[in-house]
């Protein structure tokens, strides 16, 4: 493959047509997958109530009925994206870097709404041209063993297909476009490890597809192409984020991605092999009555699971938290059995009134019995006084 920046090998990826329409059914799955993410993030109000910003009108049921209640491509295309992130349940495409290609859909979604003189399969053929830019960089470069997101890939196979959509393949412009995106940069990752782990990763990539947009449409101002940017040896994206590594695709640009997405109803966890052995033990009888005959189970996995999942550091907080907490328990019980030991030979009258036929009116709660023995002289809390082996005994002891 020609060493070319990553400009110009899109842009000629972006003024070709697909070879044929082989993609054509791929693509039709992988919409309805999304449109089923998004239906269901849609039945929560939670979700709504933070990806539409205009609270000024009643929302439908039907969150494709919403969008035309919006007023830009980019709150299409956030409203649309953060749906479809949510709840994690959208594709996924693992290779050096991880991907979720859905995430585009809404902001080629957002074109195609505003546009609608076109065919259902420009929509697919635009869709898989965004997968595979995607996709494709994934293969070739990762980011997140530098700490860096890889929402920013959606930011840039997003802005890049939107902008030929947008300027009707105007090739210097979706050249400023891809250049306004390397000049962004990539956000950091560390979002999605402990301790700091929080929802932005069910926004993130919305973001990252409404700012794609946003550059796109800034970009069909007359202004440099900024055609260095990438690689240039003080300023250059490449010097300053990817310590001087070079970002390229894995492959030829195709329509691959997109006949070789998966899809999480299919596989647990985007292929993270303890959650089938998990589900193996929980749930298999034959796993389960075969046990003692299993010595070991070996989980193989790709590098960057290996690096996003397994975490010496963390179980050795977590391994030292227990041991803490354990020691606690202990002093603690150490401590009740020998307040208890002290008490063998202790009882205590608590009066409470009564029915005619011995139902008590109300209870006798665990702060009468800590008052009581603290009455007594006893140091008793609440919360270390119970009577459930006694509740016959109590009402044995009812006097009328």
């Amino acid at each position: 493959m020609q060493n070319n920046n990553l400009d110009t090998q899109i842009n000629n990826f972006l003024s070709k047509p697909l070879k044929n329409d082989d993609h054509f059914t791929s693509a039709k799955l992988a919409i309805l997958d999304t449109l089923g993410c998004i239906i269901e993030a849609s039945s929560h109000d939670e979700v709504n109530n933070f990806a539409i910003e205009d609270k000024s009108f009643e929302l439908f049921s039907n969150p494709f009925l919403n969008v035309g209640k919006l007023n830009s491509y980019q709150e299409v295309a956030w409203y649309l994206t953060v749906l479809t992130r949510w709840f994690d349940y959208n594709d996924t495409f693992l290779a050096k870097e991880w991907a979720h290609p859905s995430d585009n859909f809404g902001s080629i979604y957002s074109y195609f709404y505003s546009n609608p003189n076109f065919k259902f399969i420009d929509f697919t053929t635009a869709l898989t041209k965004a997968y595979e830019i995607q996709g494709s960089l994934c293969l070739g470069t990762s980011l997140n063993k530098l700490g860096y997101d890889h929402v920013f890939y959606v930011k840039l196979a997003s802005g890049a297909v939107f902008s030929s959509l947008l300027s009707k393949g105007n090739e210097k412009i979706v050249h400023r476009t891809i250049n306004h995106i390397l000049l962004d940069g990539p956000s950091l990752r560390s979002y999605r490890h402990f301790p700091n782990v929080g929802k932005r990763k069910s926004w993130a990539a919305a973001d990252a597809s409404k700012r794609g947009i946003e550059l796109a449409k800034i970009s069909q101002l007359n202004d440099e192409v900024y055609s260095s940017i990438q690689d240039d040896k003080n300023w250059g994206f490449e010097k300053n984020f990817l310590n001087d590594s070079e970002i390229k695709f894995g492959k030829e640009l195709n329509d691959w991605v997109i006949q070789n997405v998966l899809f999480k109803v299919l596989f647990p966890a985007e292929f993270h092999g303890q959650s089938a052995v998990e589900a193996a033990i929980k749930l298999s009888k034959e796993f389960n009555q075969n046990i003692d005959k299993v010595k070991k189970i070996n989980i193989f996995t790709h590098e960057p699971a290996i690096r996003i999942i397994a975490n010496k550091e963390n179980l050795s907080i977590y391994e030292k938290e227990k041991e803490k907490y354990e020691k606690l328990n202990k002093d603690k019980l150490s401590a009740a059995e020998k307040i208890a030991k002290n008490m063998q030979d202790v009882s205590i009258n608590i009066i409470k009134q009564a029915s005619d036929s011995g139902q008590l009116y109300g209870s006798v709660s665990t702060r009468d019995i800590s008052d009581e023995l603290n009455n007594q002289g006893h140091k008793i809390e609440k919360k270390d006084s119970d009577y459930h082996e006694d509740r016959e005994k109590l009402q044995d002891g009812i006097e009328h």
